[in-house]
């Protein structure tokens, strides 16, 4: 481990599941233990946080450095004072998320620092996870769970290799002792574009599935039906008894609808537009909605409250609405696999219509009815069809073709300048986005966007004209952009070369780790289809268009095409996207850096223009 400029010389995390007044809580005890080795790690890693939520309580904190003098011994430092913190997010956030920072005192090369602290739970409904890589080399990593008979437990390994970890089970009279331990553990690689943590690093979950105590079992994890059971109980009462507010509300939205979808829509459309998302997390308030009369006069509200009122309205205008919990993709778990609230970290509503579920997540001020918002495509939702019974039923990956962008360039030479005239239309996913670029913008932000924009085309592009059209105005929303290039032509002797390929997306996306193995990671499926038109000057003729070039598989692919139209050089560019997970796989790396290999190369191929002789 001395190779390496820092490394945890222990990591444990044992957990003792035990009774207290007739109810399950957990202890946990930490011990971290680090020691650094080079000047680069004193100031890498000379601070290290502990977070811990209302359902926690930190307990037995304590940190000190062990740091070497020149007589060989060493000075052990004790820290008593710690930077304090809620974990907000901005100002539109409150969370009761508190986040300790420690700070090692006195460090020099070949210091160690010591942490150890116990973290008590009452609400077992979820679970801390164990994770056996890092961000540091591990020397010795233990994990134990400790559980009285009573008890049954089970485990949920994720992305663990074989003889990974050495495992063992340990029957005493009143308790069963479960350990893993691992020795020389190498520190987890992080790659750009990748998923969160879960999705690739080795890491167990515990669920506690019952316990019987008097001859009575009390199930608590078993399944997906207990996490159910659990949230119904937390929202039973929630707009059980909506006021007249709401009532009027809601006939006055879905005034001169003529049917039930109609209706869904103006609700959806409604809220996201008139309550603005302001997320809050404290105690059980992060995890049971507000009354709907509430969030409507206060006009914000969090996920839940957002789901509360929708839920509240489409019960007024009589469609049968639901309340939808659900994670966002930074969680790889489903509820069939892992029935505890760590799977979920959002909520929403839904609405079945015929056979299908429309997820109508108003946290998106543009979203678009009928399609997810991008963070909770591919993902498990549940869904509250009662106060005891529900749906599990899996949100849908927006495919390429429904998530496009369109694109016509109209192109004129002056001398070796170009002057553009450029319409870009968004459809899908892509239509949301861009809406939500522009939402809060003044127009004096929308000009710098516009320019923006342009510049990434070239440096010396000057913007001249621009229209911004939002999704409020239509359900496809463009822009134009009227903009000159300075000296974008090059001119050797009576020939001009031009790159017509203005849009070069993707060009720089190839994968360059040759060890990766993490999964590259999409925000959402894409298509793009772009036009460019060059007017042929009076005195010039094209004596080379680039070839026409494609490549084409299942998941991503591209095709460009050129030809010569009337007084008209013509390039067709299509490409494309489409990954059913939003991840791609090491396997296919390969091939795609192939794909962008011959998408770049593509990229670089100019039209030559020559003039004409007199």
């Amino acid at each position: 481990m001395d190779k390496y400029s820092a490394y945890i010389m222990l990591y444990s995390q044992e957990t003792t599941i035990e009774l207290n007044d007739k109810h399950l809580i957990s202890k946990t005890d930490y011990k971290i233990n680090f020691k650094f080795n080079d000047e680069k790690s004193l100031k890498l890693y000379r601070s290290y946080p502990i977070s811990y939520s209302h359902f926690d309580k930190l307990e037995n904190l304590e940190v000190y450095t062990k740091n070497p003098t020149s007589n060989g011994k060493f000075k052990k430092i004790e820290i008593k004072d710690f930077k304090k913190s809620n974990a907000s997010r901005g100002s539109i956030f409150y969370s009761d998320q508190v986040e300790i920072d420690i700070d090692f005192l006195g460090l020099v090369v070949g210091s160690e620092a010591y942490i150890s602290y116990t973290m008590t739970t009452e609400e077992l409904h979820f679970t801390d996870p164990m994770i056996f890589k890092y961000y540091l080399p591990i020397e010795a990593l233990q994990y134990k769970l400790t559980v009285p008979k009573n008890v049954h437990v089970s485990f949920i390994e994720k992305n663990m290799p074989p003889n990974f970890v050495t495992y063992a089970k340990q029957e005493k009279k009143n308790e069963t002792i479960y350990s893993w331990n691992a020795n020389n553990v190498e520190p987890e690689k992080f790659s750009d574009h990748a998923p969160s943590l879960f999705y690739f690093t080795p890491h167990i979950l515990y669920k506690i599935n019952d316990y019987t105590l008097d001859g009575v079992r009390k199930n608590i994890s078993n399944s997906s039906d207990d996490l159910f059971q659990w949230y119904s109980n937390n929202t039973k009462e929630v707009n059980k008894n909506a006021s007249g507010k709401i009532q009027i509300l809601a006939d006055s939205i879905t005034k001169g609808c003529v049917s039930e979808i109609e209706k869904v829509e103006k609700i959806y459309d409604w809220v996201k537009s008139n309550i603005r998302y302001v997320a809050f997390e404290a105690g059980m308030e992060g995890l049971v909605p507000r009354e709907a009369e509430a969030i409507y006069l206060k006009r914000y509200g969090d996920c839940k409250d957002m789901s509360s009122i929708q839920f509240a309205l489409l019960r007024a205008a009589h469609i049968p609405a639901c309340l939808t919990w659900i994670g966002t993709r930074s969680i790889p778990y489903t509820y069939s696999e892992v029935p505890l609230k760590n799977t979920d970290n959002h909520m929403i509503a839904a609405y079945k219509n015929g056979k299908e579920w429309i997820f109508l997540d108003a946290t998106d001020p543009n979203g678009i009815f009928g399609l997810p918002t991008d963070e909770i495509q591919g993902k498990q939702a549940m869904i509250g069809l009662t106060d005891s019974t529900y749906e599990l039923a899996m949100v849908p990956v927006v495919s390429a073709g429904s998530n496009k962008t369109t694109k016509e360039c109209q192109i004129k030479l002056s001398n070796n300048d170009v002057s553009i005239h450029m319409t870009s239309k968004f459809e899908g996913l892509f239509a949301g986005n861009f809406a939500n670029q522009i939402h809060y913008l003044t127009e004096k932000e929308k000009e710098e966007s516009a320019k923006g924009t342009i510049k990434s085309i070239s440096n010396n592009a000057i913007l001249n004209k621009y229209t911004f059209s939002t999704k409020e105005e239509k359900k496809m929303p463009e822009t134009t952009f009227d903009f000159t290039i300075k000296e974008y032509v090059k001119e050797v002797g009576n020939e001009k070369y031009i790159n017509l390929l203005l849009d070069k997306s993707l060009a720089n996306n190839q994968i360059t780790e040759e060890s990766r193995t993490t999964p590259y990671s999409f925000n959402l499926n894409m298509s793009l289809y772009n036009k460019y038109v060059l007017a042929i000057p009076e005195n010039y003729k094209v004596t080379f268009k680039p070839e026409n070039t494609s490549f084409k598989n299942e998941n991503f692919g591209f095709e460009i095409k050129y030809q010569i139209v009337e007084e008209q050089l013509i390039c067709n560019q299509m490409l494309y996207v489409d990954f059913p997970t939003l991840l791609m796989s090491a396997k296919q790396f390969n091939d795609w850096n192939e794909f962008i290999k011959l998408l770049s190369k593509a990229y670089k191929e100019s039209a030559i223009l020559e003039k004409k002789m007199k």
